[in-house]
């Protein structure tokens, strides 16, 4: 793995699901901190909300895909991911929670992703680094965010490419 773009928060977004595959290059891999498709309180009226046709790609994608379901992600509408999801990537331990229950990280985190407030936010505490890369489809600041963590740092980044923080390991 090149990289792992990190996203959360797309709620059904085609047009936000459909950036995550342009962003996705060879080699890299995509985390998804929960409610990519939000089938508990989404909007069929609204022409962008297209639950069902993202998930009809998840099988055919070019990336590897962790991904946990959120608060407004009904698990029977796709199924055989879980709520939290433990993984390494670049020789670190992730942990991987949507934000909206008290989750105990486990011992031995290098870094935890988390979603559900839809801001940005990349802080060290202790040893840890705290990632939560913010929404593209609905950002509560009006700025779409992202993370990209790679072999050297975890970064925010706008969809424009401006790089808003970034920490070394």
């Amino acid at each position: 793995m090149e990289r792992l773009l990190v996203f959360s928060d797309l709620h059904g977004s085609l047009s936000a699901w459909l950036t995550i595959k342009a962003l996705a290059g060879p080699g890299d891999a995509v985390a998804i901190a929960g409610d990519l498709f939000d089938t508990r309180y989404g909007s069929y009226n609204e022409p962008d909300f297209a639950p069902d046709q993202i998930r009809s790609t998840i099988a055919g994608l070019d990336f590897k895909l962790f991904y946990i379901y959120g608060n407004c992600d009904v698990e029977g509408f796709c199924k055989g991911f879980s709520h939290e999801l433990r993984f390494k990537a670049f020789d670190k331990t992730i942990f991987m929670h949507h934000g909206h229950k008290n989750n105990l990280i486990p011992e031995g985190t290098d870094i935890v992703i988390q979603g559900h407030t839809h801001l940005p936010q990349l802080e060290k505490i202790q040893t840890c680094i705290h990632l939560n890369p913010g929404s593209i489809a609905l950002p509560r600041n009006d700025t779409a965010t992202f993370a990209v963590i790679d072999s050297n740092s975890v970064s925010l980044v706008t969809l424009s490419g401006k790089k808003l923080a970034s920490l070394p390991f």
